[in-house]
């Protein structure tokens, strides 16, 4: 018989004496606390290896998360090495073209 049944029993009745004519009851709901107890052992089971999974999962998010902040800084730092490399490109070509319009006024001259 289940152990907190037992309890209950020993508390509604004297020298836990059942009368016979609802013993089959006490079977009964002593199978029902039995029952309810693995469910809940089950559950209880259940819960812990999702929980598990899910801490897991986490901890593979959050490494992913940082694998992805660090690839976005290099490619940041690679977009503006690679704008300023363009900006002095252009400044470079100016200078080149200025240089060129005063050699061909020079040979104008």
């Amino acid at each position: 018989m289940h152990r907190l049944l037992e309890r209950q029993i020993r508390k509604y009745f004297k020298k836990n004496a059942i009368p016979e004519n609802i013993k089959g009851l006490f079977n009964a709901i002593s199978e029902t606390y039995v029952h309810f107890d693995e469910d809940r052992l089950l559950i209880e089971r259940s819960l812990e290896l999702s929980s598990k999974e899910m801490n897991e999962k986490n901890k593979l998010l959050s490494e992913e998360i940082a694998n992805v902040q660090k690839n976005s800084k290099e490619i940041k730092h690679l977009n503006d090495f690679m704008i300023n490399r363009e900006l002095k490109m252009v400044e470079l070509k100016k200078n080149i073209k200025k240089l060129e319009d005063e050699i061909n006024s020079l040979k104008n001259k």
